[in-house]
């Protein structure tokens, strides 16, 4: 039987639900992680979840990973 294969994020970056789009782009492009205009990856792979209750104190959970998962 094959060893399962795990990757670890390169960045991991939460942020609030609620803030704007541009605003979104700017923490992420801060953080380290190439992303154009619409917060799109430009290298790697971008993986998004939204965790928490409702209300304020949602965030959305990116994990960035510098190369393609395969």
């Amino acid at each position: 039987m094959k060893k399962p294969i795990f990757h670890r994020a390169t960045i991991t970056l939460k942020l609030p639900l609620d803030i704007s789009a541009r605003e979104e782009v700017e923490a992420l492009r801060a953080a380290g992680i190439p992303v154009d205009a619409l917060g799109h990856e430009r290298s790697g792979f971008l993986f998004v979840r939204t965790v928490g209750g409702g209300g304020q104190s949602q965030q959305n959970i990116f994990r960035w990973f510098a190369s393609q998962i395969r």
